[in-house]
């Protein structure tokens, strides 16, 4: 029986419990707010020198900020808080008056870590922030997180650790005293995080101690990744205790044909004939349905879907590498599992081998967008139909005979269509001998020019008025179709070629290969959207995908994974690679798995599945009706939680959402942590993931940031911080063990791990628009048990507001 929808609510977070007066707790709050008075009295002051007493001169301000530390140096615990109030005020007031004198950090945010070490007896404190500021004698020393040597201590060592490290050439060592995290932000030290407890100003300013799920530790999980078993609980407040010892060290999917549930098994035993399409959200089976259709129909017809006569797509290199471990586990092994990208390309080079085999890494978007627009199947169409016409008028003059034969042959592509009538040419008698020799003059060129496929794609594109004509209507205007213009004619001029010495030798690079020539040069490169316009001419112009061997690229099933991220263009050139049984395209047996709500890519006019049916149904000459097709729902996530899955509605909102999910499962909380700046979000982190994979060493975690960029400053500051299993993942290179893997969110779609920590989730990184609710709805939805978000700035409006005011989102 399906369970039912989770009802979910944003709760704020429970208080904690009061800090007790003369507790170990009041002891350390009273450490860090003196610390941090004196720390505001002298960063106020500015870069001059402080002898510790007002300076000649020195404002009415000064002199009140000095005799303010010096009050709070020898304030008893219970008379702090007014004192640090008072501080805060002056300091601040102090900021604002400087005159444009810049201040040597933050005032309002100074560092965010603190520790007190002990060397041969004697104690120091070191605070951590994001930029360096040292007065020995107002015993204020911060440094930068990022290239400061002592900072290492902070990130390897625990409270109570002996150390010994190399600073600047000499050997340090001692004691770690004490090591704590803060959390200061507008001038307000809010948190403190200790191994002694976590303590948190409330709104009335008064402290309390976290418990529970006030205390931030990733938990929840079982340590694997694949649909959980109902367990019991974990305590509250820990990222990553797994129940009981079944973990799997092996990220893959594990084996789950038990698990299917009814819909899932529906959709995969349905006849073998037709487009079968499985719309499903995060999490709900697609990738697992469309393996097992592919299994189900080798078992049923081990002839006819043969291993080598199925294909399975996928978007990236790391999902080949998923499935291709997947499908012999099923009992089915040698199905080839390709990216599109990677498919599209061999198979242009296949059919095509004398066209430029390099590629253009960025071409322009507006261009990508016309090369991918569902109205290029229709004009492909045209374009093919008009050379048609051309021939049939070419041959008029000369012989009816001929023109009712070429018309005979209406239903063959076009080549063969031109080698029909060449053999028609020589076996007919009825023709005058100078007829004879014009019509197989006509034949003979035309059948040169008509396998072009290449010169037909260069003339198309930069034809003004067939692009004018074909984009009549649609979204494409004249500006676009002048710019795409522009575009090929620069890929159609002649490279230049590379670097020459004064000798005139080609220069060689550091590995002894010639210097080639610039790389943002379009010369002689195609586009990667290139492929499946050569591709589609091919097929229409020779009846299918045939190199000049002659040996047709052929298939029994393909199945498309992610297809929501295809072009129309790109799905009717894999559904015309499926072989039609006795001619009936009605025949053909495609998988199509997708969820409109996970589109990646946004150039591609993709707009439902009816649309997409509609455009690559049979068109042209030779069609014979549409393909019928079967879409079918899988409403139910086994992947996420609850809680995860009604964030991700919450993120991509009603317009892009409108059905309730359901989850199978509640799961842990999920939070928004917010810090200052990146050094304080990576001190956190490289604490909790620490922990995580010390507790859980099974467990597989993802950071996931918006931009490579941002992945690499946190995977650098998580080395520092020696995070166990750290691996920086650029592109598809994932391995599926256990560890962290730090990426950007473009690369993780189809995957899955047992934690999530989504960083910079920033109104900079995702604002509100539609492309970023689809890319942060990827993100949240990797994650099978637990999720983190955390901002370094102002949140992403996209996160419900209740969870921006510290709010957590749970199961009612």
């Amino acid at each position: 029986m399906q369970p039912s929808a989770k009802r979910i609510k944003v709760a704020d977070r429970e208080m904690g419990n009061e800090v007790e007066k003369d507790s170990a707790g009041a002891r350390i709050i009273a450490e860090e707010e003196r610390l941090y008075g004196q720390v505001q009295a002298r960063v106020a002051l500015g870069e001059e020198d402080d002898s510790g007493r007002p300076q000649v001169g020195a404002s009415d301000l000064d002199v009140d900020l000095l005799s303010l530390r010096d009050q709070i140096a020898e304030a008893r615990g219970e008379d702090l808080p007014p004192l640090i109030e008072q501080m805060t005020r002056l300091a601040a007031l102090k900021a604002r008056l400087g005159g444009g004198r810049s201040l040597p950090v933050d005032i309002t945010s100074p560092y965010f870590a603190h520790m007190r070490l002990k060397e041969h007896g004697k104690p120091r404190d070191v605070m951590i922030g994001k930029r360096g500021f040292i007065d020995r004698q107002s015993n204020v020393q911060i440094v930068d997180w990022r290239n400061a040597p002592i900072s290492r201590i902070y990130y390897r060592y625990e409270e109570g650790d002996d150390y010994e490290e190399e600073i600047a050439g000499r050997r340090v060592d001692g004691v770690v005293d004490v090591r704590r995290n803060v959390s200061i932000a507008k001038g307000n030290l809010r948190r403190i995080g200790s191994p002694q407890g976590t303590y948190l100003k409330s709104a009335t300013g008064g402290w309390v101690e976290a418990v529970g799920t006030l205390a931030p530790v990733l938990h929840g999980g079982m340590g694997k990744a694949a649909r959980p078993v109902a367990a019991t609980p974990a305590a509250k407040g820990k990222l990553g205790i797994h129940h009981g010892s079944a973990v799997r060290a092996d990220k893959s999917l594990p084996e789950i044909a038990a698990l299917i549930d009814k819909e899932q098994f529906e959709l995969i035993t349905q006849p073998s004939s037709g487009i079968v399409v499985i719309q499903g959200g995060a999490g709900s089976g697609k990738t697992t349905v469309a393996l097992h259709r592919v299994a189900y129909l080798n078992f049923q017809d081990a002839r006819r879907f043969n291993t080598r006569n199925v294909l399975f797509v996928v978007p990236t290199q790391s999902l080949v590498r998923y499935v291709s471990g997947v499908l012999p586990a099923l009992g089915v092994s040698g199905v080839p599992v390709v990216t599109y990208t990677g498919w599209a390309r061999s198979t242009r080079m296949r059919c095509l081998p004398d066209a430029p085999m390099k590629y253009n890494v960025d071409p322009p978007e507006n261009v990508s967008r016309v090369k991918k627009h569902p109205a290029l199947l229709g004009m492909l169409v045209a374009w093919v139909t008009r050379q048609a016409a051309e021939i049939e008028a070419e041959l008029a003059p000369h012989s009816p005979a001929a023109v009712a034969e070429w018309q005979r042959l209406a239903r063959r592509s076009l080549v063969s269509r031109l080698s029909g009538l060449s053999s028609w040419l020589k076996k007919t008698a009825e023709l005058e001998p100078s007829v004879r020799v014009a019509l197989e003059g006509i034949t003979k060129r035309w059948k040169k020019r008509a396998d072009d496929c290449v010169l037909d794609w260069a003339e198309l594109f930069t034809d003004a008025t067939f692009l004018r004509d074909g984009f009549a209507g649609t979204d494409v205007t004249a500006k676009d179709i002048d710019r795409v213009i522009a575009w090929v004619k620069k890929q159609l001029a002649k490279p230049e070629k590379g670097p020459v010495d004064d000798d005139g030798n080609a220069i060689v690079d550091s590995q002894g290969k010639a210097v080639g020539p610039d790389d943002d040069d379009p010369a002689g490169r195609f586009d990667d959207e290139d492929d499946p316009i050569m591709l589609r001419l091919v097929q229409l112009k020779r009846g299918g995908l045939v190199p000049p061997t002659g040996d047709e690229m052929m298939w029994e099933h393909v199945a498309i994974d992610e297809a929501q991220d295809r072009s129309a263009l790109e799905t009717k050139v894999l559904v015309e690679a499926v072989r039609a049984p006795d001619g009936d395209p009605s025949k053909r047996s495609i998988t199509i798995a997708g969820d409109t709500a996970q589109r990646l890519v946004f150039d591609n006019n993709f707009n439902g599945w009816a649309e997409l049916l509609e455009a690559i149904s049979d068109t042209g000459p030779a069609a014979r009706g549409a393909q019928p097709a079967i879409v079918r729902p899988l409403k139910l996530s086994y992947r996420s939680t609850a809680e995860v899955m009604m964030l991700a509605r919450e993120i991509l909102g009603p317009e892009l959402a409108p059905d309730e999910p359901v989850a199978a499962r509640p799961g842990e909380p999920v939070e928004l942590h917010e810090f200052g700046d990146l050094g304080e979000a990576v001190a956190f982190l490289g604490d909790a993931l620490r922990n995580l994979m010390n507790r859980e060493p099974t467990a597989s975690c993802a950071v996931i940031s918006r931009h490579p960029e941002q992945a690499d400053a946190y995977f650098e500051g998580l080395r520092r911080a020696e995070v166990p299993a750290l691996r920086r993942v650029k592109r598809d290179e994932f391995n599926f063990q256990p560890g962290v893997d730090v990426t950007d969110v473009t690369h993780v779609k189809g995957l899955e791990f047992d934690y999530v920590v989504m960083v910079d989730v920033n109104d900079t990184s995702y604002p509100d628009q539609h492309w970023a609710r689809h890319m942060l709805h990827i993100g949240v939805t990797r994650a099978a048990h637990q999720l983190w978000m955390v901002s370094t700035a102002e949140p992403s409006k996209l996160v419900p507001t209740a969870l921006r005011d510290g709010g957590r989102m749970t199961v009612a």
